[in-house]
């Protein structure tokens, strides 16, 4: 019986849970995921605490799970971010700039070289957590444009 609130998507993704105020940091593969979970795997079995921190660089993705589930070196996560989410805005709250520049222009061109909004996001990101003094993966931007 399917217990997931959104469909699952299988994948073979790098990510890295992160937990004990981060100090610690593993590595781990991403077997499927959805807007409010994933399936990650471990190259030997492993204890994670209740609640940890995911990062999907690749999808430029970092957020809070719950560990629903554990067998052995394999753990099911339910993104406590999503909860709180609406498909139109989950990847807004789960901090997936690229989700959001998806329905804008790819590439801003004018006087200089072009650019990608998703780029722009992150150096956004990357320098308001400089100056919070806090990790980039803790700060979420929502960008909202008028047309």
């Amino acid at each position: 019986m399917e217990h997931r609130r959104s469909p699952r998507a299988r994948t073979i993704l790098n990510g890295r849970v992160v937990f004990n105020s981060r100090c610690s940091l593993i590595d781990c593969t991403i077997r499927d995921l959805s807007d409010t979970g994933a399936q990650i795997t471990f190259s030997h079995p492993l204890s994670l605490p209740a609640e940890l921190e995911l990062e999907i660089p690749k999808k430029g993705l970092s957020t809070r799970a719950k560990v629903m589930w554990s067998n052995g070196a394999n753990h099911g996560l339910l993104f406590l971010d999503a909860e709180q989410a609406t498909p139109s805005n989950s990847s807004v709250l789960r901090g997936e700039p690229e989700s959001l520049a998806k329905s804008l222009p790819q590439e801003v061109t004018g006087d200089g070289p072009a650019v990608r909004i998703q780029d722009v996001l992150e150096e956004a990101r990357s320098r308001i957590a400089q100056i919070a003094g806090v990790p980039a993966e803790t700060v979420r931007l929502k960008l909202e444009v008028d047309y």
